[in-house]
């Protein structure tokens, strides 16, 4: 005999083995019951209390003796109607609880944009971002290819920020530093690192932003759109700030 539903449906082994030695036994004493299993008297007495809280189990008293036998196995279909109730109950409760899971997920798995921009009016749209956004910028890699490619338009876009009160950190090279004009840059904190820091490109970070520039022939730059990217960026500019000098 298959056991496995039985023990699906709750029951224990031992359960289990109490039960079908009263449907062998049928009405009969602890006595008995104790030796046809070969158990310990207060386990078995143990376990039929449990199968009496169950409904498998009953008794009867004849000259102040118990004598126990076992219900109708069809008593086991309630446990499966028991089941179900349980079911549904926790059914229920799970949709109460899914617009929350949902939320969670739908919060974890935050919208991800990537754009590719080329040539100068390209790059002329990041920088208008920067401004829009409106957020503290930080700028790692940086080797003046903005002032010297763009020249009036990076003066005027400086201005402008320092109006919409955009704080800069940005690390230079060092072959920058002879630039006065870099160091007058106004809400601005330079600092500076070893060419053998510097990458051939230069990245912006600013709101949940990293653009990508690399200063080629015909400059492009890679934006990407992502909170959890972007703070990966920064964690990694912090630790280059550290180590910059002013």
């Amino acid at each position: 005999m298959d056991l496995r539903l039985l023990e699906e449906l709750g029951l224990t082994k031992s359960e289990i083995k109490v039960y079908l030695a009263l449907l062998d036994l049928g009405t009969t004493s602890a006595g008995n019951l104790i030796k046809k299993l070969g158990m310990h008297r207060a386990a078995v007495y143990d376990l039929i209390d449990l199968l009496i809280d169950k409904g498998l189990v009953s008794y009867i008293i004849k000259a102040n003796r118990k004598y126990f036998e076992a219900q109708d196995p069809i008593r086991l279909l309630e446990f499966i109607d028991l089941k179900k109730q349980e079911l549904t109950q926790k059914e229920e409760e799970l949709k109460k609880l899914l617009p929350e899971l949902q939320t969670k997920r739908k919060l974890s798995r935050e919208e991800q944009e990537g754009t590719i921009y080329k040539g100068k009016k390209g790059l002329k749209s990041i920088f208008e971002d920067v401004l829009n956004e409106k957020s503290s910028w930080f700028v790692f890699g940086a080797t003046g290819k903005f002032k010297e490619i763009f020249h009036a338009y990076y003066i005027h876009f400086h201005n402008r920020r320092a109006k919409l009160k955009i704080p800069l950190k940005i690390i230079f090279s060092e072959s920058v530093r002879r630039e006065k004009r870099e160091r007058e840059l106004k809400l601005s904190i330079i600092k500076y690192l070893p060419e053998a820091y510097i990458t051939p490109s230069t990245t912006y970070l600013y709101g949940d932003k990293i653009a990508v520039i690399v200063w080629s022939d015909e400059p492009m730059a890679f934006l990407i759109r992502s909170k959890q990217v972007a703070d990966s960026y920064k964690a990694f500019f912090s630790l280059l700030w550290n180590i910059a000098e002013s």
